[in-house]
């Protein structure tokens, strides 16, 4: 079997699909634990994420804060250990799966509008608020740049996505420790 699967559209334009947006993903061309592991990890270092915990520790004493973050992480786990199982036993993207649960209009809101709209903003904002003063076109000048940054990630694929995680994981673990202490 040939390391890269060509689906039916892409056979048509004679392009390989090697992220198989258009289908499910052969076991052969699934990624190994590690590389996904420090992927998903990757998505939880995320400034949205981040910036709800801090509003979240600032608003509760200590107790509320631990319950509400251990209520928190099990509600999310079970939501997503729910979505990697199905993942994993249909090879289906999250992409694929919105397309399926919502139809393909309504898939755009849970991954391209959740996804960079939203990540985007939950950057460029704090990030000009804190180190420019709250200037707004800093605003706009860190929204294209992320912009393009999370197009350039999407546009390469799942290896540009390993690449950024290998990277920022660790760097996002010792500036948060770093932050913390």
């Amino acid at each position: 079997m040939s390391e890269k699967m060509t689906t039916a559209n892409s056979a048509e334009q004679g392009k390989v699909d090697i992220d198989f947006a258009e289908c499910a993903v052969p076991k052969w061309s699934r990624r190994r634990f590690v590389t996904m592991f420090m992927i998903m990890l990757g998505f939880t270092f995320f400034s949205a994420s981040m910036w709800v915990g801090q509003e979240m520790a600032a608003g509760l004493d200590f107790w509320g804060f631990i319950k509400a973050l251990l209520l928190g992480g099990a509600i999310l786990g079970i939501y997503t250990g729910l979505l990697g199982y199905v993942g994993a036993e249909t090879g289906l993207s999250l992409d694929l799966l919105s397309k399926r649960a919502f139809g393909e209009k309504g898939s755009y809101i849970s991954s391209q509008i959740g996804w960079f709209g939203v990540g985007i903003a939950m950057f460029a904002i704090p990030e000009a608020r804190e180190l420019f003063g709250g200037s707004t076109a800093v605003e706009w000048v860190l929204i294209l740049i992320a912009g393009a940054c999370m197009t350039a990630s999407a546009y390469f694929g799942i290896k540009s996505l390993t690449v950024i995680s290998y990277i920022a994981v660790p760097l996002v673990a010792i500036l948060g420790t770093v932050a913390i202490i």
